[in-house]
């Protein structure tokens, strides 16, 4: 009986503590809920730095995983995958994130031996999770953050990264109070087409053979008929994510999306981003065929998929240079320029 009792003072403290750190995230963001009868609850949080002042509005969207937007690590440190540095840039834009369904703001993980971040699927986000999820979700957090909070309605941004990248587009092509669009590293043509790009490409490069690539292609065409054949199912997965997530982000591609358009775009691409460069360089040739002059590609060349740089000295050790801030300020200047 001791045992269970100390054990339960041991999870409350533990709790409390958890809580207590997760508030160094939380005390910054302003969480406002909208009930939708078919969305389910969305949570949108806004960064509260001069909440209350006259200016445009950045809607960011994030990437991929089902894992919270900030998420404390087992070392005491957090992690996100944002790719924005709030605090300076809320100084001129009112700055919004979406939670994904049933997902809280900040959470603990969990990281295997393998450096594998985990954090276990819910059933609502199972069932929800999806590019038509995402995009109805963001267009009633515009609408609703123009009702509540004083926009600039001069510029109101569409930021996605990776796959969000794919979903800004879509949110662009809803929302018509949308002024410009920003995709960062995020493919253009079919998501799926990416694996095999990348076993064609390793082939090429000799890391495996052209025998051993073509299995690999065969196998995923597999897959992905499997997954066209079932596309509304939530409860069978492929590479960790349901077939109805798969086949939502696919039906269309974020090109066709990008071509409806005829506001501003930014598409920015990493020449060393392994998950998309081979699939991003499409995009510009074809509003090139179709005469469309309101795209911006820009490629640095020796950036990954999170604008990290490796460098390699005379002695074999390398270096990672990170280089966000200075996409972001690029990105910013594009903004000015394209009022």
């Amino acid at each position: 009986m001791k045992r269970i009792f100390y054990f339960l003072i041991l999870v409350l403290v533990l709790s409390k503590t958890t809580y207590g750190q997760h508030e160094r995230i939380t005390n910054n963001w302003k969480t406002v809920s909208i009930n939708d009868s078919r969305l389910g609850e969305i949570k949108y949080h806004v960064y509260k730095n001069k909440i209350i002042d006259h200016k445009p509005l950045i809607v960011y969207l994030q990437g991929s995983k089902n894992f919270p937007l900030y998420w404390l690590n087992p070392n005491g440190g957090y992690s996100t995958s944002t790719t924005l540095n709030f605090k300076s840039i809320s100084n001129d834009y009112h700055i919004v994130l979406i939670s994904k369904p049933n997902t809280p703001f900040v959470d603990s993980i969990t990281i295997a031996p393998s450096g594998r971040k985990y954090y276990p699927l819910n059933e609502e986000y199972r069932e929800k999770y999806s590019l038509d999820w995402r995009v109805n979700s963001a267009d009633k957090v515009i609408n609703d953050v123009l009702k509540k909070l004083n926009i600039d309605s001069s510029t109101i941004i569409v930021w996605g990264h990776s796959e969000g990248s794919q979903v800004a587009s879509a949110v662009a092509v809803k929302n018509k109070n949308i002024t410009h669009v920003i995709s960062m590293m995020g493919n253009s043509l079919n998501h799926l087409y990416d694996f095999i790009l990348n076993e064609r490409v390793s082939a090429l490069n000799g890391e495996k053979s052209n025998e051993k690539a073509q299995s690999n292609i065969d196998s995923l065409y597999t897959e992905y008929e499997k997954i066209y054949n079932d596309p509304k199912s939530t409860t069978k997965e492929w590479f960790g994510e349901t077939y109805y997530k798969w086949s939502s982000f696919t039906l269309n591609s974020p090109l066709e999306n990008m071509l409806k358009l005829d506001i501003p775009i930014l598409y920015i691409a990493g020449g060393n981003d392994h998950h998309s460069i081979l699939n991003m360089d499409y995009a510009k040739l074809e509003f090139l065929r179709k005469g469309k002059d309101n795209l911006t590609y820009k490629v640095f060349p020796n950036y990954d998929h999170f604008f990290m740089e490796t460098k390699t000295d005379e002695s074999g050790k390398k270096e990672w240079i990170d280089h966000l801030n200075e996409v972001n300020d690029f990105t910013l200047e594009w903004v000015t320029k394209n009022l």
